[in-house]
């Protein structure tokens, strides 16, 4: 038992502090379960819609690749299925990914490394402070499970590549695909496993680890494709970044679009370089340059957000090696040994500093992100669930108001519409399509940010009312506008918000413009 001692450990205290943050924030919000993100809802909605209607999109009907998790959104619908739909299932699965990824750490532990009782512990808590693993297990969303699942393969393969497997390839081979199929970004990790496996000459290997992460996207690219929609996920399309073009046309260096894992890939580089030199090619040094590699290319093609998500499966696998790497050391050479490298530990806990830092404020953000969201998109939903059921509404933010009623939105941003992703992509996403396209869809009303679109959009609407926070740290804009699509909809919706203005937190400053 004294060996899962760091586990438990590290379980009570992501409890306890998951527990407070939601005490906290069921005190602000009435009592009313809620998620720090839009996103969570936009995953549940689709499930939703697949249980109900047979249909994978924000929509009863219309295919749309919205979630870039297809994996954790058909496992919500398969347990919608068999338990109901309830709004606390992506939490408890997401709940249930961090317990994984921690027994991941602590079997890791175990078995590959001499490391004390004492210090394991501080590992975990370290690394559950910089992942930062409460607060993403508050997200309800896929990036727990992502993270168990990279390490796993991470650890599998690196045993392979090292020359003493701990299983047979058909494991890592299966990891690879669940990766994938979590999370998009997780194909960094595929290519670091196929080059590394090339340079080794096991070609079959290669192509084997190749094909098994490749096939989910393939599978439901082709869906897509098959559906109307495009091979990649339309989230991928709109969010992804843009950092490989200005790192090819010489805008940014490498080390700046590593943003908050830059530290992380310098230090991991410096090991490599000499383990390298001392010709140690061991699963330490693998599971680095995999690192290293899974990380330069997430910075390149990929995205960096709130709460370290997009980038958190490389925040835990990092931190977690590197302070076991570090721990190991200081057992063996121990405080003689730190004041003789004194400036190298000062200088890696100067590279290092701003991720406990950032996971702080994460955990401690989590709680106005998740009163934000109430505030706004849950109240949205409230509202056209109320007085809108069923109807055609256009949106930018469609999380909550497509789960929360069955409504038939039009999404202006395009993470739900596959019209308006192809009219992004194209170039011709203006103000008279997205007109046009409100119109062929005879919308009610529209419920936007107007920072995000050009003024000129709501030209021939009515502008009724806005709803607007006191404060805002995690929502697109710190107002949301209610538009009218004709003055005869505009008298209805005025009197529809007024109406519904009495159940709104008493903290929302709502102005009338009609």
């Amino acid at each position: 038992m004294k060996k899962w001692l760091p586990f438990f450990t590290a379980t009570g205290v992501i409890v306890v502090v998951v527990a407070l943050i939601e005490y906290v924030s069921l005190k602000k919000t009435g009592g009313h379960f809620c998620y720090p993100l839009d996103d969570t809802f936009i995953h549940m909605a689709i499930a939703k819609n697949l249980v109900l209607h047979g249909n994978w999109g924000i929509n009863a009907s219309g295919f749309t690749s919205t979630s870039s998790s297809p994996l954790f959104t058909l496992l919500l619908s398969i347990i919608f299925k068999v338990f109901s739909i309830h709004i606390i299932i992506p939490f408890v699965v997401s709940g249930l990914g961090t317990l994984l990824a921690l027994f991941v750490m602590q079997r890791e532990m175990n078995r590959n490394t001499a490391l004390t009782t004492g210090s394991q512990v501080i590992v975990l808590l370290f690394v559950l402070l910089c992942g930062p693993l409460p607060a993403l297990s508050l997200l309800g969303m896929e990036h727990t499970l992502q993270i168990a699942f990279t390490l796993l393969f991470v650890y599998s393969l690196a045993s392979h590549l090292s020359g003493r497997p701990e299983s047979a390839w058909w494991q890592p081979a299966l990891l690879a695909a669940l990766m994938t199929a979590t999370r998009y970004e997780n194909a960094s990790f595929i290519v670091a496993a196929f080059l590394l496996l090339v340079l080794q000459k096991k070609f079959t290997k290669a192509l084997l680890i190749g094909c098994a992460g490749a096939l989910p996207l393939i599978i439901f690219g082709l869906y897509s494709v098959l559906k109307g929609g495009y091979f990649i996920p339309n989230s991928i399309l709109i969010k992804g970044n843009q950092n490989f073009i200005y790192f090819l046309n010489g805008g940014n260096s490498v080390l700046q679009a590593t943003a908050s894992i830059s530290g992380i890939i310098v230090i991991a580089l410096v090991i490599i370089f000499a383990r390298w030199q001392r010709q140690l090619t061991d699963r330490k040094f693998y599971v680095l340059t995999m690192l290293v590699i899974a990380g330069i290319m997430h910075s390149l093609f990929a995205s960096f957000g709130w709460f370290y998500r997009y980038e958190a499966y490389l925040v835990v696998l990092g931190t977690f090696q590197l302070s076991v790497m570090a721990l190991e050391w200081y057992q063996e050479q121990g405080a003689a040994g730190l004041r003789r490298q004194l400036l190298p530990a000062l200088a890696i806990g100067v590279m290092l500093y701003s991720l406990p830092v950032r996971g702080l404020n994460a955990n401690r953000n989590a709680v106005r992100a998740i009163y934000n969201i109430y505030e706004q998109q849950y109240q949205m939903g409230l509202f056209l669930s109320s007085h809108y059921p069923g109807q055609t509404v256009a949106a930018n933010d469609v999380g909550a108001i497509s789960f929360m009623d069955q409504l038939n939105v039009v999404d202006l941003w395009g993470l739900g519409n596959n019209e308006v992703a192809r009219a992004r992509k194209k170039g011709y996403w203006t103000n008279d399509f997205l007109q046009r396209l409100v119109r062929i869809h005879h919308t009610r009303v529209a419920v936007i940010y107007d920072s995000w679109f050009d003024q000129n959009l709501s030209a021939g609407w009515v502008k009724v009312a806005t709803w607007e926070m006191p404060y805002n740290y995690i929502c697109g804009d710190i107002s949301v506008t209610f538009y009218a699509m004709n003055q005869e909809e505009s008298s209805l919706l005025k009197d529809n918000l007024t109406a519904f203005a009495t159940r709104l937190p008493a903290d929302i400053k709502v102005a009338y413009f009609k």
